[in-house]
């Protein structure tokens, strides 16, 4: 009985763990009569030439009621505030060797400002030992959210891809987003979904 009782619960275990590990979700929007699929994912710089950024971009997939669906990326870049701005004319898709403009259609930017207290262990007379803020750390990053829909001959090429870029020029450098491995393979997911 105890081993039976172990094997339940470790397959209900692992059952658990897999609907958690499934970065593609899918829901019915009641409102908006869609089905949509969504897939997020976050990238961070991963080249010694590259800017310091980190990106999350969240792609839905929509379809509904006749059965039309439409694919959108929504964009969310970070970059330090001294950055460029992201040139919107020098947005692309490269997928394996195929070089694709990739169209905004929103873009919007801000600033954010994130402040922390620097905080040491002083010795009291008593011994006791208290915690004293001796200054604060001041973070200040430019913040960019973008809008890309994709049409459905793109994502016939993404669908059939060995890896896709997102590149982004930004002054003099630029961002290359590298999309290949789990994370294409959860996109192909999302569109066959």
């Amino acid at each position: 009985m105890k081993k039976t009782m172990t094997i339940i619960f470790a397959a209900l275990l692992l059952a658990g763990c897999g609907a958690l590990m499934n970065p593609v979700h899918v829901e019915n929007d009641i409102v908006m009569k869609t089905k949509r699929v969504l897939y997020e994912t976050s990238f961070y710089t991963n080249d010694r030439y590259e800017p310091s950024y980190s990106q999350t971009i969240t792609m839905v997939k929509e379809t509904n009621n006749d059965n039309k669906t439409t694919y959108s990326i929504y964009d969310v870049i970070t970059l330090p505030s001294e950055s460029f701005e992201i040139d919107e004319n020098k947005l692309y898709l490269i997928i394996d060797e195929e070089i694709i403009p990739f169209p905004t259609v929103f873009k919007r930017e801000y600033n954010s400002r994130k402040i922390s207290e620097k905080k040491e262990d002083v010795m009291k007379s008593d011994s006791t030992k208290i915690s004293v803020v001796t200054g604060y750390d001041v973070v200040n990053k430019k913040n960019i959210q973008m809008t890309h829909i994709l049409s459905e001959d793109i994502i016939s090429k993404i669908s059939t891809a060995s890896a896709v870029y997102l590149r982004y020029y930004v002054g003099a450098s630029y961002i290359n987003t590298e999309i290949k491995g789990g994370k294409l393979a959860n996109v192909k997911k999302l569109i066959s979904e």
